[in-house]
């Protein structure tokens, strides 16, 4: 781990796997372009808007990766997805400015509040998934 990874799962920053659920929805071919910082321009179906995304240089690097016709998001615009030819890269993006990013570093990781959350919280995630029935 790097000496400061976000760890914020709001929109514009990481997926979490109870997302999963909400790809069930029609995707749509998009075009996008990076604007500066976390702001790139994304048109779809004839409607040009902002979109956010808290690591602008994992996006531009998909996309400098991707196959033709190979970004899409899903139809309530949360969810980009790039195809680079190997793997699909999955992006939860914002239509508004987006939240700061929630920093741990290596010391703040170690201390025995935020493993106990940690703990709790994959625990929960455990749980929802076997009620789902995956085995986890």
């Amino acid at each position: 781990m790097s000496n400061k990874e976000c760890f914020s799962f709001h929109k514009g920053h990481h997926l979490h796997h109870t997302k999963v659920d909400q790809f069930d929805q029609n995707i749509t071919l998009i075009d996008i372009s990076h604007v500066m910082g976390s702001a790139f321009l994304v048109t779809s179906n004839g409607v040009t808007q902002f979109w956010f995304h808290h690591n602008p240089q994992r996006l531009q690097d998909a996309l400098s990766l991707s196959e033709n016709q190979g970004i899409t998001a899903t139809e309530d615009k949360r969810f980009l997805f790039v195809d680079t030819g190997l793997r699909v890269e999955s992006f939860h993006m914002s239509q508004e400015s987006i939240s700061d990013c929630i920093l741990l570093n290596d010391q703040t990781i170690k201390q025995p509040e935020v493993i106990a959350i940690v703990k709790q919280l994959h625990q929960e995630n455990i749980k929802k998934l076997n009620e789902r029935g995956i085995n986890a």
